[in-house]
């Protein structure tokens, strides 16, 4: 498996592509394109892994990923299973950047379009403040047309910049990936984001891209910037704060266990270090 190179459908040539999903699971593979893309996620949860950092999604939030970003949205594993009844639903817009700022730019009004543009490049989960507006506009761009597509396009570019604390979704600005290196990284991230509750060991995941630990803890730190013990352990305690809300009767031990942790204290002080709560306060809602 390798990062695609996916291809966005075109009917003709268009500034802003509108896709509407309703499938079992969200697309299984990790892939980028040149366009940005803003997806409304409708229905579904799982993990979003975006360049080199992985976050939660579920139902009602809204992300924007910059172009040519690598990225995954990752169904929970219960999608993919042949006895589930769980589907998701999804809208996304696409557009190049680089055509639209070419542009737009040439508009006096929209001289400043070009910053604007370059916050997208390390993708946005779009704030509260913000995203009820923005899901308006999504929709009424999906059935507009022509001339009133546009207008309604420029107003939702407006929206996006009133984002005044914008929450980033990588740290990178720039992939510059070989296929060899994409191939690898896809490996590892899909297997751990299915495995992260198995004891995984460094030896067999390193053994899946054929390299020893220390040459694989140099690799992996080299294009995600963290150590393969934190990124797994993210991977884990995103796993255990859902479960902590969906499931209130379940014990912080039984959840700890669950996602892959065999020490209480140990969980306690990473989930803290992650989400900046103790699990039983993010299980109240404390802040």
């Amino acid at each position: 498996m390798k990062i695609i190179p996916f291809t966005i459908p075109v009917s003709g040539e268009q500034w802003i592509i509108v896709q509407e999903d309703r499938e079992l699971h969200f697309y299984p593979h990790l892939h980028q394109h040149p366009e940005v893309q803003l997806t409304w996620v409708r229905q579904g949860n799982g993990n979003l892994l975006v360049g080199e950092q992985v976050h939660q999604f579920e139902a009602n939030e809204v992300f924007l990923i910059g172009a040519n970003q690598p990225h995954l949205f990752n169904s929970d594993p219960v999608y993919f299973d042949p006895q589930s009844n769980l589907s998701i639903h999804a809208l996304t817009l696409f557009f190049d950047p680089d055509t639209l700022g070419k542009t737009l730019q040439e508009i006096p009004e929209l001289s400043g379009i070009g910053s604007l543009l370059q916050q997208f490049d390390r993708g946005l989960k779009i704030g509260d403040q913000i995203k009820e507006r923005v899901i308006e506009l999504m929709q009424q761009i999906q059935h507009a047309a022509k001339i009133m597509r546009i207008a309604l396009f420029l107003e939702l570019l407006e929206v996006l910049n009133r984002e005044t604390a914008p929450f980033f979704l990588s740290q990178q600005t720039h992939f510059t990936i070989s296929e060899l290196e994409g191939q690898r990284m896809s490996t590892v991230f899909q297997f751990l984001l299915s495995h992260y509750a198995e004891d995984l060991s460094l030896e067999k995941v390193a053994e899946l891209i054929h390299l020893s630990p220390p040459a694989f803890c140099r690799y992996f730190k080299k294009h995600t910037r963290k150590t393969f013990t934190v990124f797994l352990n993210e991977i884990r305690i995103n796993a255990a704060s859902r479960i902590l809300k969906e499931a209130p009767d379940k014990s912080v031990a039984d959840i700890a266990y669950s996602t892959g942790f065999n020490n209480i204290p140990h969980f306690n002080r990473t989930f803290k270090r992650v989400k900046g709560q103790r699990p039983k306060d993010w299980r109240k809602g404390k802040i």
